[in-house]
């Protein structure tokens, strides 16, 4: 993790809450990414996805196919005596079909029947029960729909499109969820530090009011100085009212994302430095984020599917033809030999046309679809703009955020001299309590901006990682 390269220490000192239990960042977001569901779930998710990336190919691969058939015709015949009274036939067909992307199917099988015919006179018939054998092949061509494939084609690349849309999408889900992680702990971690800057301002101002009731009643001040130290006690205890809500909201945040209770305390030492925030560079920014790769994809499979649904509209031509080679004998033996021995072809050349005639409908259709296709477009268009420019912005709010942290960081620098100094006068009986307490005010409340400025700047640097290249820390 950046932060543990730059020196976040280990191991977090406890907080005034007892029991406490002390959380790294690496451990917190170890503890989310293995309780988390979704975290579980996106990962699963992601690595499914992967594995079925290229499950549209499956229909150019290879595929087996197999029917058997049993059939009892008892129907009237024009010649019972030669044709018999029933014919009961046992079919069985096997083979391998495929698809080719130029809009060829083809498939080449094997097929057996045993036929028996019931009913016929004397011997007019004299094979009544016999076999047939007929290794067969078959293709046909697409002339009109899906010439060339084009059907076939664009029905894989919607299913490619989609899955590898859904991919991404779960990807930068993910990177999404890390980031709400990361984030959950910084908010937590900065109102429990910001808690305990409180506690001692408050501690001051109640100091400072007791100082000044005292002197009221020994006449030495008016009582409206009175009055603006109880105003300024209660303006204190307000403010650490507020930051106890923060702490709670934060801290239930906090445990929902990692599933389970505790409480738990990620305050780090008192006046830590902010350097490795400083030292932190604008991470570098992937061509193309992962939603606006998942866009893009849409949109690919919008374009597919309206090709798919201009070539499901067209008429169909096909071109189609049959070869076999037969053997027919009352042992399976020799119908088998004489099937292979090719002496008995069987062949079958033709052509095959359909076409819709609600020509209305089908021009409203290829319309529709050409407007899918281009609001996809339109939507890509705008995501890509919008990651661009919201690139461009979270970067200048990252430099300006270091230019607000660096002067705070000197600020407090001032504020801790400026104490320092009112102390040592203030040891020498060259100024007032009130004076020191209200120099000490100034450093509480100048440590507090140095620290809401060190949280925004985390806050901008994570929402900055969204678009880096590799795999969100």
């Amino acid at each position: 993790m950046l932060f543990q390269r730059l020196g976040l220490p280990t191991l977090l000192l406890l907080s005034s809450i007892p029991v406490a239990q002390a959380l790294t960042l690496e451990e917190y977001l170890t503890e989310v990414r293995e309780r988390n569901g979704n975290f579980r779930g996106l990962n699963i998710s992601v690595k499914a996805k992967e594995s079925r990336k290229d499950e549209a190919t499956l229909f150019f691969k290879p595929s087996f196919f197999l029917t058997g058939e049993y059939s009892d015709d008892q129907r009237p015949t024009l010649a019972p005596a030669f044709q018999g009274q029933q014919t009961m036939r046992h079919t069985l067909r096997a083979g391998l079909s495929q698809n080719f992307r130029t809009g060829t199917k083809a498939a080449i099988s094997y097929n057996y029947y045993q036929t028996k015919i019931n009913g016929t006179e004397g011997g007019l018939v004299r094979t009544p029960k016999f076999f047939d054998v007929a290794p067969m092949l078959e293709v046909t061509q697409s002339l009109w729909r899906n010439f060339l494939g084009k059907e076939f084609e664009a029905n894989e690349e919607v299913q490619l499109a989609q899955v590898e849309a859904q991919r991404l999408n779960d990807m930068f889900t993910y990177k999404q969820l890390n980031m709400q992680a990361e984030n959950a702990y910084w908010r937590l971690y900065f109102a429990q530090t910001t808690l305990r800057v409180q506690e001692e301002s408050l501690a001051r101002a109640r100091k400072l009011r007791d100082w000044n009731k005292g002197r009221f009643s020994s006449n030495l001040i008016d009582e409206s100085d009175l009055i603006q130290s109880e105003a300024n006690l209660q303006n204190r205890e307000i403010e650490y009212q507020d930051t106890l809500s923060d702490i709670n909201a934060a801290q239930k945040e906090f445990n929902s994302l990692r599933q389970m209770e505790g409480d738990v305390n990620l305050e780090g030492t008192k006046g830590r430095s902010s350097a490795y925030i400083l030292d932190a560079t604008l991470p570098s920014k992937m061509k193309m984020r992962e939603d606006v790769r998942a866009a893009l994809a849409n949109t690919k499979a919008a374009q597919a599917n309206s090709q798919l649904g201009v070539e499901r509209n067209r008429p169909t031509l096909e071109l189609y033809g049959q070869y076999s080679i037969n053997g027919r004998d009352k042992f399976y033996s020799e119908a088998t030999d004489q099937a292979f021995g090719a002496t008995r072809p069987y062949s079958i050349v033709g052509v095959r046309f359909s076409a819709p005639l609600d020509f209305g409908a089908q021009s409203d259709y290829r319309k529709a679809y050409a407007q899918e296709s281009k609001a996809a477009e339109m939507t890509y268009q705008r995501r890509l703009y919008e990651v661009d420019r919201n690139y461009e912005i979270l970067s200048q709010r990252f430099e300006d955020f270091k230019k607000r942290l660096k002067l705070a960081i000197k600020f407090v620098e001032v504020q801790d001299k400026k104490y320092k100094t009112e102390q040592r006068r203030y040891q020498q009986g060259r100024t007032t309590t009130f004076q020191v307490v209200q120099f000490e005010q100034d450093l509480a409340n100048t440590e507090l901006i140095r620290l809401r400025y060190e949280r925004d700047l985390i806050l901008v640097y994570n929402e900055l990682k969204l678009f880096s290249g590799e795999e969100y820390e």
